[in-house]
């Protein structure tokens, strides 16, 4: 029995060990903000109301909510895979996905909306409970106007990931397929296309305001809109770029596969100690001190304002620690027994 119980205690030491890696880094107030994450399908898209409410989607039609303490599943009217969720108000938010799908949240449930297409939706911004857009596949842009999704004409055939409106006449949407980097404008009269920088696929964009804006996408690539024009800036990675989130003109958060975190800090951007190798898919920031980023297998971070934190998994962790406990204790009577017996041997001896 006390072999079994040593055995136990050792895989529990060696399976603690190995899970550490993807523990909370040690932070002054992290270790007691636990939370674990309540699926483990991959999450395409988080949008945080504030540091006590948030949403998050992904496959197939998962839909997640945070309230300031945990993340709970919340029941979904689909089975698509949801690309993009945004909150207009605590009683009020979409989600769009593949097959058009368009499901809106009026503060008690989330329910299929009546959708004007069939092509996979990517993206989706509203400036008001009125004044909403959704774009996708092959060029797909419709408009929200209080009372229905209707077409837009597009000036594109290639995909569109991500649109970014600034106001109700100035709005921007990024995409592309294998070998461009589509940019279009909203005028407040029509979409244009807009002249780009790049050939590789761009899959998001945060706009800090008419003349300061960014877009990511994949090899690395990011680029910049000044007021006239976009440029390429240096990337520290070449990995791909699935989302970018700007706190202010001078900080900044992009996020890739492999845990990939990147910073602005007004002058370059510069990699980030990540704690997890999944891949990440979306980042929102609530303010410069607290933030999420959503990916892979469920994974949920969070930036604390120092760190960038996973899921502290309580279940997994007490028993481990328990029977690790219980395998010192056993040790530390085996020793003291063995420190007992070499005395008497002494004794004896003299």
């Amino acid at each position: 029995m006390r072999s079994l119980v040593l055995k136990l205690g050792l895989v529990a030491m060696l399976v603690f060990s190995v899970f550490r890696l993807d523990l909370p880094v040690v932070n002054a107030g992290v270790m007691m903000m636990n939370w674990e994450s309540p699926t483990a399908y991959p999450l395409s898209s988080v949008f945080m109301l504030s540091s006590s409410d948030g949403w998050a989607v992904g496959w197939p039609g998962t839909i997640i909510h945070w309230n300031g303490t945990d993340w709970s599943n919340v029941t979904g009217p689909t089975t698509e895979f949801l690309w993009s969720v945004f909150m207009v108000g605590s009683n009020d938010g979409w989600a769009v996905g593949n097959e058009g799908v368009i499901i809106h949240w009026d503060g008690n449930n989330w329910r299929t909306f009546a959708s004007p297409t069939s092509h996979n939706l990517g993206s989706v911004f509203l400036l008001s409970a009125v004044d909403g857009w959704t774009v996708g596949s092959q060029g797909a842009i419709f408009h929200w106007d209080g009372s229905s999704w209707r077409n837009v004409t597009s000036p594109t055939t290639q995909g569109l990931g991500t649109v970014f409106m600034v106001s109700s006449n100035d709005g921007w949407a990024v995409g592309g397929d294998f070998g461009t980097g589509t940019i279009i404008h909203w005028d407040g009269v029509k979409w244009s296309n807009f002249a780009s920088p790049t050939s590789f696929q761009l899959g998001s964009m945060f706009m800090v305001g008419s003349a300061d804006g960014w877009a990511v996408g994949s090899n690395g690539i990011i680029i910049h809109w000044d007021g006239s024009n976009w440029s390429n800036v240096t990337s520290p990675t070449t990995d791909l770029l699935t989302s970018v989130f700007m706190v202010s003109p001078s900080d900044g958060w992009a996020v890739g596969p492999y845990g990939t975190i990147i910073h602005w800090d007004g002058t370059g951007w510069n990699n980030v100690t990540s704690p997890t190798r999944r891949s990440l898919y979306s980042v929102f920031m609530v303010g410069s001190n607290d933030g999420w980023a959503v990916g892979d297998v469920g994974t949920t971070i969070r930036w604390t304002g120092t760190a960038w934190v996973s899921e502290f998994p309580v279940f997994l962790v007490l028993p481990l620690f328990f029977i690790a406990t219980l395998v010192t204790l056993k040790i530390c009577r085996r020793l003291k027994r063995t420190k007992t017996s070499t005395s008497r041997a002494l004794v004896f001896f003299l």
